[in-house]
């Protein structure tokens, strides 16, 4: 070649790769880059009458030292080598250690490779008969690997597939490539950059989020949790310092009672502290301390029910308990299970301004029990079922709301770590606002044969 031949040589390949880079660089989305970078070269100068039919983008895999299948030219070709081949395009993967593929051969070497045998780029993992039958079917003849590197370090490599021979590719063609590759490996490189900070972003914008919501979500519970702990003290103080006031005098009834109201109060003050350590112990995988023994699930119910009795006929509610067989027993504890149902039945009371709340005791196969605590009250939205079981999560709309109705959003969360402790499930249903709710759960059944009861605690 003469001086003036590789001068017009080196100028035509200067205006092709500048329109190249034209075409892959006025982007730096990662997806559409990748796939121009296959595609331009095809497209953009022709290649595809020249021959080039299948062109493959492999990039290494760093962490796991495997090169992967990334993108593949949209031609009929590529298409006829997807057809018969016995893995999907995506699933290639070549691990660094097969040094006979030409594809980790071209990175190990840091220099181009060229082969009639597509079995030297596809094995492994694809079968030698396989690649041989994707050869075939795509009509291609030839395959050149060009390494593809980043400050002298591989990302990966392209390959270039023809039907035609070796020796029918020109040496302008061979020298585009290599300054063409030396392009791909900048562009992919600069939109994957682009692409991981885009996606960090948007990380750090949804992390950011998540604290802000988590941040109202502590405060606010701070300021509930504030409130319940500052009501009983000032009540215990209250009705104390009555009890202690030279001018009460001997204990009478009325001293009586403020004793009685600072009991409840300081009752109401453990059941907080109480939650929270069960909550933490669970929540910081320390077992939960559970007593097992025996329990006679409609006698621990009877004596529930008549703790709301008072409640009930204050609110003119009925409180029903149905399908209890008085020989069912189950294995767990007493107190838990306890704290269990008058967490239950005392939500739904609360929640239920006229009507009933019925208490139903089911035996599922001999193996399990399931109570179930139906009310007519204000019911709940389909869309808030799925977070009642949720720590600090309610059915009004605030906080405050939970305050001045006395809970913390603690209950159904204790409730359904402590049904889970004992081997149970737990769950809801409504259907909707103003139509009542159905909380339940279950627990192992001791079996014991039958012997129902049905009443009304009036």
């Amino acid at each position: 070649m003469s001086g003036n031949e590789q001068i017009a040589l080196e100028v035509k390949t200067l205006e092709s790769l500048w329109k190249l880079e034209k075409t892959i660089l006025n982007t730096l989305d990662y997806t559409e880059v990748i796939q121009k970078v296959v595609d331009s070269i095809l497209t953009e100068l022709n290649y595809l009458e020249r021959g080039y039919k299948v062109v493959v983008l492999v990039l290494l895999d760093q962490e796991k030292q495997v090169l992967r299948r990334t993108a593949l030219s949209q031609t009929e070709e590529a298409k006829k080598t997807r057809e018969v081949s016995n893995l999907r395009f995506e699933d290639i993967a070549t691990p660094m250690t097969a040094t006979r593929n030409l594809c980790v051969k071209a990175i190990i070497d840091n220099k181009p490779q060229i082969t009639t045998y597509f079995p030297d780029i596809l094995t492994p993992p694809v079968t030698p008969g396989n690649a041989l039958e994707s050869q075939r079917n795509a009509g291609i003849k030839a395959s050149m690997v060009y390494p593809l590197n980043v400050s002298e370090k591989p990302i990966g490599v392209m390959i270039f597939s023809m039907t035609k021979r070796e020796d029918e590719v020109a040496d302008e063609e061979k020298l585009l490539l290599q300054h063409f590759t030396d392009l791909v490996a900048l562009a992919v490189k600069n939109s994957k950059l682009y692409s991981d900070l885009q996606e960090q972003k948007l990380q750090l914008v949804q992390t950011n989020k998540t604290l802000i919501q988590s941040n109202k979500i502590k405060d606010d519970f701070i300021s509930v949790a504030s409130h319940e702990l500052r009501t009983p003290m000032s009540i215990i103080k209250s009705n104390l310092w009555m009890l202690i006031n030279p001018k009460t005098g001997d204990l009478n009834e009325n001293q009586k009672n403020y004793i009685n109201r600072s009991s409840q109060a300081t009752e109401r003050m453990l059941k907080l502290v109480n939650e929270m350590l069960d909550i933490s112990k669970i929540e910081s995988g320390k077992k939960l301390e559970l007593k097992k023994e025996e329990i006679k699930i409609c006698n621990l119910i009877d004596e529930i029910l008549a703790d709301f009795k008072l409640t009930v006929d204050q609110k003119g509610l009925k409180l029903n308990l149905s399908l209890c067989d008085v020989n069912d027993v189950v294995y767990g504890d007493i107190d838990k299970l306890r704290e269990i149902i008058t967490n239950l039945v005392g939500n739904s009371i609360k929640y239920t301004d006229s009507g009933e709340v019925s208490v139903k005791v089911e035996n599922i196969d001999h193996k399990y029990i399931k109570i179930s605590i139906s009310d007519t009250g204000k019911g709940i939205e389909k869309d808030n079922l799925k977070k009642l079981f949720r720590k600090f999560e309610r059915l009004e709309n605030s906080f405050q709301e939970v305050a001045e109705a006395g809970g913390t959003g603690l209950g159904l969360y204790i409730v359904k770590l402590l049904v889970e402790a004992m081997g149970g499930e737990v769950g809801a249903s409504s259907e909707g606002l103003g139509k009542g709710s159905t909380f339940w759960f279950t627990l192992p059944l001791i079996r014991k044969p039958n012997n129902s009861i049905s009443k009304i605690i009036d």
